[in-house]
């Protein structure tokens, strides 16, 4: 399986607690599987120190290194296909949020899966390899999740997608 890490109660009340109250009166409209809010800043830069050599000795080479952060919003009952990490997302932190209880993230190597359960306040990391990541996601509930990535700028090709990177 390649490398990744679950911190438990990662955030501090205080930050965990506006997170959640940021997003979780959100509800999606009709035809929207996804929402995606986008921050213009960072509210938890202690996210930052987990891209270190000891944590992820191997990763996605870049020649910049910047952030895109934003809430994501699941609707219920909605499974979001197996994927490869973006060729750009260096580092992908996601944190549950709300509910209490839902599905986790699916992480695949080869044939063998793993779920990083579903536990609000839980930090699920990992970096983009030059091997793939293989992942994909569940939901029984709307799935309120904070996504923190540190991605190198000049891989995005998406013009829109790319207004969202922050310093």
């Amino acid at each position: 399986m390649w490398k990744y890490l679950v911190i438990d109660d990662f955030l501090d009340k205080e930050v965990y607690d506006k997170l959640v109250n940021n997003i979780k009166d959100y509800k999606l409209q009709d035809n929207e599987e996804i929402h995606r809010k986008f921050l213009t800043s960072d509210p938890t830069p202690q996210v930052n120190w987990l891209f270190a050599k000891k944590n992820f000795p191997r990763h996605r080479p870049y020649s910049q290194l910047k952030k895109m952060i934003h809430y994501a919003v699941t609707k219920e009952n909605f499974t979001h296909p197996l994927h490869d990490e973006a060729s750009f997302k260096i580092m992908s932190a996601i944190i549950y949020l709300h509910p209490e209880k839902n599905v986790g993230t699916i992480l695949r190597h080869k044939e063998k899966e793993i779920e990083v359960e579903w536990k609000p306040n839980r930090l699920m990391v990992f970096c983009g390899l030059e091997d793939i990541t293989w992942h994909y996601y569940k939901t029984t509930e709307a799935r309120y999740t904070y996504n923190y990535f540190l991605v190198n700028p000049t891989e995005i090709e998406n013009k829109e997608l790319k207004k969202h990177v922050i310093d």
